[in-house]
């Protein structure tokens, strides 16, 4: 372990440093450590960590440990393009100094090669050597050129310093443990769970307010993410430094116009390069303007139809299907329904509540799971028609967010008249707009608009003596730092949390728990910096979404452009008095929380009991405290992973 390479390959047993043609790309899952000194289980605890991964890449594993013993990178691959096990990470650079661990996929990596390495004989003809080689020539700098979804880690061999790089519209998750003298790292939270992480009460307000942890933040104590378009350097055992390559808040939101023919040219542009792909290959369509916009630009004649999935309701309010269905129709595309079985939905909730790691109240997120196992029977790759809303204001909140804002415009007294008011007319929704109205700006207001929790004041359920951020400082700090109008510095909170923190949690857990790679052309930073430059008038002019109606527009009838949106909305209220009541209310009373020293079971009680008697909005308050109460009890430690903990400690104390 401590002489360099320690390759425990893949079915194969090549080494895959050897020289060789191949065109390589893959998905796949990551995880090491930094150590301030070497230990001898360093190599079992990486084992472990990427056993717990084996999902995300089923066709080979991969290890490598520096000649210090300090630094040490684990692999696990799903093989994507030009399936050749001689291509297995970790990869060592042609000069011996360098090595790399990469989960994702680079699509501009031949204009990369042109642009950093020129005539450089390059080994293979896939992606990971040319960031590696272009990070040991230029720099760690060039990831800002990278256009792709990544997370990665670079090792500078001789001194065991170790650069974790996540990609700016955080696809790709990388999370961290730090703790006396060891950091370990892993694309999913369960790699860090056996070094006994402790839930943190104090940041447990976060995911009431928003239904997720906004990067950096987790549930644990001594766990954060790595921000997306974040630099993270490890060196010894503990965190140097961490900084920003991309930030949505320097942007210059609201500032141009938008050409239909340039932001079309580069929507196609982006499907094509995300169609590349050895293996099957086809498309989530729902029936709204997002993924019906990227369906139209899979039209190709030089290849087969590419097939498209929707999933179907019972319940007709929320069933998009018939809708789907005509678009795949307009575009000759095939087709295949996916119909939900609600009395699995008890099953399924308890693979959620394991899938998401740690608290996330995305309810799509079940719908997600489900269409991401049942496109696995057919394909290895997905595309999905995520990113138009936060970029070309397509939410209906940003419609509550402008009257809102006019209401902002009437002197405090007034509006605080008006609150106590719509109190008392409506019991329902009416404690809710009271916030909206007596909010002091629009930060605040955007806060409030996106508050999850309102079933009674989160100190009534959380006891502790104060929280370590309040979600209002999170989301004015985003406002504070975009020069522009209040609804693109929410579309820029949106950017820079929602996306990664929600909708990209949601899609990659559940697709790589079925080995699924998903790609999203409307994330492509070329066609987003579009949508982040389009004057506000503008893009709100027509109504929602309306650039992107337009260019719909160009390939499909007008009827199909006016359906409204629905998004994955599930009939949650339903399901949770109907076929999951029996198992929410047994995660609700359980031990644990009536333990916890700072959940109030009694506030836990009440809201269950107000649901069950007919208050269905309270409907997602139950859901936050579903998932809330199952992630309680920590998963026992490895004792692999404290020994080496404790050791390395020891060491240092010493």
């Amino acid at each position: 372990m401590a002489n360099g390479v320690s390759f425990a390959a893949a079915e194969s047993g090549e080494n895959p440093f050897t020289q060789f043609e191949l065109r390589y790309k893959s998905m796949c899952g990551i995880a090491g450590l930094s150590l301030r000194s070497e230990h001898p289980q360093a190599g079992d605890v990486v084992g472990e960590m990427l056993n717990r991964i084996v999902h995300r890449g089923p066709d080979s594993s991969g290890y490598y440990a520096t000649p210090t013993g300090q630094a040490h990178l684990g692999f696990r691959r799903l093989a994507i393009r030009d399936l050749d096990a001689r291509a297995n990470q970790p990869m060592i650079s042609a000069s011996g100094k360098t090595a790399i661990i990469f989960n994702g996929e680079v699509y501009n990596s031949e204009a990369l090669t042109k642009k950093f390495l020129g005539d450089f004989p390059l080994r293979t003809t896939g992606d990971t050597e040319v960031l590696l080689e272009s990070i040991e020539r230029y720099g760690i700098g060039v990831v800002d050129e990278f256009n792709g979804m990544f997370g990665l880690a670079v090792v500078d061999i001789a001194s065991s310093r170790m650069r974790l790089v996540r990609d700016r519209m955080g696809k790709k998750p990388i999370f961290l443990y730090e703790q006396d003298g060891v950091v370990a790292f892993g694309s999913e939270l369960r790699t860090l769970k056996p070094f006994g992480l402790e839930v943190d009460p104090s940041l447990a307000n976060l995911f009431l307010h928003f239904g997720y942890f906004p990067s950096p933040y987790t549930f644990y104590k001594h766990t954060t993410q790595v921000e997306p378009g974040e630099i993270v350097e490890l060196q010894n055992g503990e965190v140097v430094s961490r900084c920003r390559f991309h930030d949505f808040t320097d942007h210059a939101w609201s500032s141009e116009e938008v050409e239909l023919d340039q932001l079309d040219s580069l929507l196609h542009d982006a499907v094509q390069l995300r169609k590349l792909s050895d293996v099957p290959l086809g498309a989530f369509l729902s029936g709204g303007v997002d993924s019906a916009l990227v369906a139209t630009h899979l039209r190709d004649e030089a290849s087969e139809p590419t097939p498209t999935f929707t999933v179907a309701f019972a319940d007709q309010k929320h069933n998009e299907s018939y809708a789907a269905a005509e678009t795949a129709k307009e575009l000759s595309l095939p087709h295949e329904v996916i119909e939900i079985n609600e009395q699995d939905l008890p099953n399924l909730a308890n693979e959620f509540l394991d899938c998401y790691e740690q608290p996330y109240a995305d309810t799509s997120g079940l719908v997600t799971m489900l269409l991401c196992r049942a496109v696995k029977q057919h394909v290895t790759v997905a595309l999905s028609g995520d990113g138009g809303d936060e970029f070309f204001g397509g939410y209906a909140r940003y419609s509550w967010f402008r009257k809102a804002l006019m209401a902002q415009r009437l002197p405090s007294p007034v509006r605080s008249f008006a609150a106590m008011g719509v109190k008392q007319l409506d019991r329902v929704r009416g404690g809710r707009i009271a916030r909206w109205l007596n909010a002091k700006d629009p930060a605040e207001l955007y806060t409030e608009i996106l508050r999850n929790w309102n079933a009674t004041d989160q100190r009534d359920l959380i006891a502790v003596d104060r929280f370590q951020v309040e979600p209002v400082d999170i989301v004015r700090d985003v406002f504070d730092r975009v020069d522009a109008d209040p609804l693109s510095q929410a579309a820029c909170y949106d950017a820079s949390f929602y996306i990664p923190d929600d909708l990209q949690v949601k899609l990659d857990r559940a697709a790589m728990r079925v080995a699924l790679e998903v790609r999203c052309p409307l994330l492509d930073f070329r066609f987003a910096n579009q949508g982040i430059g389009l004057r506000t008038a503008s893009k709100y002019r027509g109504g929602l979404k309306s650039t992107l109606k337009k260019c719909l527009g160009r390939h499909l009838p007008p009827h199909v452009l006016n359906r409204p949106k629905h998004g994955f909305n599930v009939p949650l209220a339903a399901w949770l008095g109907g076929p999951m009541r029996e198992f929410v209310g047994e995660t609700l009373s359980q031990q644990c929380v009536r333990e916890s020293g700072w959940l109030d079971s009694e506030t836990i009680g009440s809201v269950w009991e107000s649901f069950l008697a007919g208050k269905s909005q309270h409907a997602h308050s139950v859901w936050l405290l579903f998932n809330l109460s199952h992630h309680l009890t920590p998963e026992s430690a490895d004792a692999r992973f404290t020994a080496l903990a404790q050791a390395v400690g020891r060491r240092e104390a010493a």
